[in-house]
């Protein structure tokens, strides 16, 4: 059998960004990923490069910043007054640099932004992927395909390794 639409894939895998050689994110054979092929659970260009591979078979591929989650744009970094914060009723033990903090755009969307820099007047969020502008190298192994219930289909939620 080969990785294709509607296809239960499990993988395991490493993620190393090349440009700072840092292991971004390690799934190892006890705990292997499993997606539903053809159901935007994994980033298009990955699931490109693992369509028609079958079990056992070894992936190693680069995937661009375009390809993976886009290029870093300054413009996604914005400034805000503390107080607007405060305002807001966001709490203020959590106005710490690093922290996530949850927002939502013009439409009522959920989004996220990392503070990068506070000072007496302003929180600076960037909005960007933590991931964007990065240049990602993915090495894993196909452990394990089957066939799609129909209800992981309807639900787009994979069971477990059958």
């Amino acid at each position: 059998m080969q990785v294709a639409k509607d296809k239960v894939v499990f993988i395991t895998y490493t993620i190393t960004s090349l440009d700072d050689q840092m292991v971004i994110e390690h799934v190892p054979t006890s705990t292997p990923y499993g997606f539903l092929c053809g159901n935007h659970f994994v980033l298009p260009a990955m699931e490109e490069k693992l369509l028609g591979l079958s079990v056992g078979d070894s992936f190693d591929f680069i995937l661009t910043p375009q390809e993976a989650f886009g290029d870093y744009d300054e413009e996604g970094v914005m400034q805000y007054s503390i107080e607007e914060f405060l305002e807001n009723g966001f709490p203020q033990e959590m106005l710490k640099v690093g922290e996530i903090v949850p927002l939502q755009d013009e439409e009522g969307f959920p989004v996220d932004a990392v503070i990068t820099e506070i000072d007496d007047e302003f929180v600076t969020l960037d909005f960007n992927h933590p991931l964007a502008g990065r240049t990602l190298h993915y090495q894993g192994k196909i452990l394990d395909i089957r066939d799609a219930t129909p209800e992981e289909i309807m639900q787009g939620v994979v069971k477990s390794i059958q």
